[in-house]
């Protein structure tokens, strides 16, 4: 399980990477369009299907399964605190489970979709300029994949490892 984990958060770390990347990006992207309007007034064609179609679809989906490893999502423990730790460790690995079912359906939704986008070449038109958008929807299913195997590592880790005081901690 060591290297397994060691292999996740290398996975997790470059795609976090990545992340960062497209924050940096983004903003200078957008400081670059702010820029060149009113300086010059010519902005740089594509700038807000660049923004909305890439740089934010990576923020947003690329950085879900980073959240998980560290177990940074929000979770609201009103009825669950008040069990003893054994059922509250249950309703936490079914609700792992649930959560990871429901984001690899995301994730071969996703895939189809991008493949759909892929075979018609999607793109969007802005300034004049085709700019192509069918990559941006296979990240989507990356991301989903991602929170998918890293759901699937905590709870084999938890089940496989014994009891512990708190169930699916970070790694």
């Amino acid at each position: 399980m060591d290297v397994i984990e060691r292999i996740l958060a290398r996975i997790l770390d470059g795609v976090t990477f990545l992340g960062a990347l497209a924050v940096f990006l983004m903003m200078a992207h957008i400081t670059l369009d702010v820029a060149m309007r009113f300086l010059f007034n010519d902005p740089p064609p594509g700038t807000l299907i660049i923004v909305s179609r890439y740089y934010m679809v990576v923020v947003a989906f690329l950085s879900l399964a980073f959240a998980e490893r560290r177990s940074g999502h929000i979770n609201v423990e009103i009825v669950s605190e008040r069990f003893p730790l054994p059922v509250q460790n249950t309703f936490n690995v079914l609700g792992a489970m649930l959560s990871c079912t429901i984001f690899a359906m995301l994730a071969w939704r996703g895939f189809e979709e991008g493949m759909k986008k892929q075979h018609i070449g999607a793109f969007a038109l802005e300034q004049g300029i085709a700019i192509p958008i069918w990559p941006s929807y296979y990240l989507l299913p990356i991301g989903a994949g991602l929170m998918c195997v890293t759901l699937i590592f905590k709870i084999l880790r938890h089940l496989l490892g014994g009891p512990h005081k708190t169930v699916l901690e970070p790694f």
